[in-house]
C-alpha cells in the first residue's frame, strides 16, 4: 500500500491446543483507513481482532505499530493507541450511562465531563445519561460500549460485530459515527456481516476464511451485491 502501515500484521499464527485457528495472517491498517473484515464462523476473525488488541499471543508471527516491531517496551504505546470493542459489554449494569463513563474515565486519566456528554449526545443516549445500565435494551448497552472505547480517542479502532443488536436506527447512529471516525482519520477494522449498512464507508474488504486471508482488496467501485458475490467464491467449499 502507499501509505505506511499504522498497525501490521505479519504470518500470524494463533493455535487452541492442537487446533490451529490462525495460518499465516498478514494484515495492514493505515491512518484513516477502513477496513471491513468478513468471514464464516469460525474464521478465526474474533481471534485475530484479540491479537491485533494484544489480548491473545500468537504462536508465530508479529505485530507492526507505526513501523516499528511490537516488543514488551511498544506494548504499552500500541495499547494506549487502541480502542476495541468486544461481544462484551464490559459496563456495570448497577451504574448510571454517565457513571460507567465516569468510570472509565478515570481508569483511562481522561478528563470525563463534557467528553461523556458529548459521546452520550452523538450516540443517541443523551436523555438516558442518568439511567441504570441493567435497564437498557441490548442495543442501548452496544452504544454505550462504543462511547467508552471512543473516551481516549483513540488511533486505532477495532470493532468485533458492532451492529448486533442494534435497531435500524442505532444502525444508522452507528454508520454515521463510523464515518466521523474515517474523517477524523482514525484507523478503523470493522468485524462485521452488515455490507449494506457500512459499505459505502469501507475503504478496503477482506475476508478471512479457514485461518488464512482469502481476500484483501479495495472497496472502490464494489457493490453490495459484487461483494457478496466475492464472498461466496472465496468461501466456498467450507473451511481449507
Amino acid at each position: 500500500m502507499g501509505a505506511t502501515a499504522l498497525l501490521e500484521a505479519r504470518g500470524i499464527e494463533k493455535r487452541f491446543g492442537l487446533a490451529p485457528v490462525l495460518k499465516g495472517v498478514d494484515l495492514e491498517l493505515c491512518s484513516g483507513e477502513f477496513l471491513l473484515l468478513l468471514g464464516p464462523n469460525g474464521a478465526g476473525k474474533t481471534t485475530l481482532a484479540k491479537v491485533l488488541c494484544l489480548l491473545s499471543r500468537p504462536n508465530r508471527g508479529e505485530l507492526l505499530f507505526g513501523g516499528a516491531k511490537v516488543g514488551e517496551a511498544e506494548r504499552l504505546k500500541l495499547r494506549r493507541a487502541l480502542g476495541y470493542l468486544s461481544h462484551q459489554s464490559l459496563l456495570y449494569a448497577h451504574l448510571t450511562a454517565a457513571e460507567n463513563l465516569r468510570f472509565f474515565a478515570g481508569l483511562y486519566g481522561v478528563q470525563p465531563t463534557a467528553r461523556i456528554a458529548e459521546l452520550l449526545a452523538k450516540l443517541g443516549l443523551g436523555r438516558a445519561s442518568d439511567q441504570l445500565v441493567g435497564t437498557f435494551s441490548r442495543g442501548m448497552q452496544q452504544r454505550l460500549s462504543l462511547a467508552r472505547v471512543l473516551l481516549t480517542e483513540p488511533s486505532i479502532i477495532i470493532l468485533d460485530e458492532p451492529y448486533a443488536g442494534l435497531d435500524p436506527e442505532g444502525s444508522r447512529t452507528f454508520t454515521i459515527l463510523l464515518d466521523e471516525l474515517k474523517a477524523a482519520h482514525r484507523a478503523v477494522l470493522l468485524v462485521s456481516h452488515e455490507i449494506e449498512d457500512c459499505l459505502n464507508v469501507v475503504d478496503r474488504v477482506a475476508v478471512l476464511h479457514g485461518g488464512r486471508m482469502a481476500l484483501n482488496e479495495p472497496a472502490a467501485g464494489l457493490s453490495a451485491e459484487s461483494l457478496k458475490q466475492k464472498y461466496f467464491e472465496v468461501t466456498a467449499g467450507g473451511a481449507r
